[in-house]
């Protein structure tokens, strides 16, 4: 009898237990997402309107001793940039996995409560493109993770480009979508070029402006770089250095990759079978440079220059990953988009 009565009791524990799982939703991976979305801090677009006023000179807004660009792209050229990086998704070519990174302008982390109607917002305008994109093609928006850090110098005073901090952000961003490790900056040592007075100063001439002059940091990775210049003909590569070190004042941005080269190549002591090439503008030269962290091969085409066979670039060199990374202004400017078609044929069976 004391056994069945034990028996019994244990029956009834283990029932009960299960009576109550039932009423509890089981701590599934997706159930541990949910709560750490729950935690993530959307910050507001717009900000308190300040003492501060803007004033435009002829493209350029001025405010906050800053220059800027106005956003103000539609929806069909931003359609229009998406079927071109659909063009090379259909493709098709074996093993290529393709990811587009569209990059905001300074303005959209400075928005005021009282400017807010001066500028489309960047967000919603970049995953307009994203949702004219095919479903394979990899799709990364860094806005908010430059907006968490909107205080920092992530763009220049005088000049329409990034610093090398505002690309880090987007670098770390690309590396949560791509399955990789982002390097952390904090003991890599860098070197600052001073006194760069930008694009938006030779426009405007501005007192205000130069009365704010920039300065350009780049980072020394401690990664063994190999670095080449190329040419359109394929295979054909002369070493170089990675940074120009001569660049100094209005020339300084132009030490990320020695400036605008149609084509170069970065070599590292990475042997993961990682090799990737990115289609850019000028934005893209202070982007490139992270890489080496993560990726054996590293090639960038600039997609205004680069005169050579593109495609049968990217089998020659083993390419397996290819980003495209444009600014938001460039996405959605026709001769931005007919470059990049171009490419795709430009120097084939020549």
């Amino acid at each position: 009898m004391k056994i069945f009565i034990f028996l019994l009791s244990v029956m009834i524990t283990i029932v009960s237990c299960n009576q109550s799982g039932k009423n509890k939703k089981p701590a599934t991976a997706d159930t541990l997402t949910e709560k750490k979305k729950d935690t993530v801090v959307v910050l507001p677009r717009i900000l308190p309107d300040d003492s501060d006023v803007g004033v435009k000179k002829g493209a350029v807004f001025i405010y906050k001793n800053r220059g800027f660009e106005l956003f103000s792209g539609g929806a069909s050229m931003g359609k229009a940039y998406a079927s071109v990086i659909n063009q090379y998704n259909r493709l098709k070519i074996p093993g290529l996995k393709i990811y587009n990174l569209i990059i905001p302008n300074g303005f959209e982390f400075e928005v005021r409560e009282k400017y807010k109607n001066l500028a489309k917002p960047a967000k919603e305008a970049i995953n307009e493109v994203f949702a004219a994109e095919d479903p394979e093609i990899i799709k990364i928006n860094p806005v908010d993770e430059l907006r968490r850090h909107r205080t920092e110098y992530l763009y220049f005073h005088t000049d329409h480009h990034w610093t090398s901090l505002g690309a880090y952000y987007a670098y770390k961003s690309f590396c949560a979508s791509a399955g990789l490790t982002p390097e952390v900056l904090d003991s890599i040592p860098s070197k600052v070029k001073p006194n760069f007075l930008g694009f938006f100063y030779r426009l405007t001439k501005s007192a205000i402006l130069k009365n704010n002059p920039d300065s350009v940091r780049y980072y020394l990775f401690p990664d063994s770089v190999n670095f080449f210049i190329g040419s359109k003909a394929i295979g054909y590569w002369a070493l170089s250095h990675m940074y120009a070190e001569q660049a100094s004042g209005d020339n300084s941005y132009s030490v990320f990759l020695q400036g605008d080269l149609p084509i170069c190549k970065m070599e590292t002591q990475h042997k993961n079978g990682r090799r990737i090439v990115l289609v850019k503008e000028s934005y893209g030269n202070a982007f490139a440079p992270f890489l080496i962290n993560n990726y054996e091969k590293v090639i960038v085409v600039d997609q205004r220059s680069y005169k050579g066979d593109f495609i049968n670039m990217l089998k020659a060199e083993g390419i397996n990953e290819l980003l495209f990374i444009n600014n938001i202004f460039a996405a959605h400017t026709q001769f931005h988009i007919d470059d990049i078609k171009n490419l795709a044929f430009r120097g084939a069976n020549k």
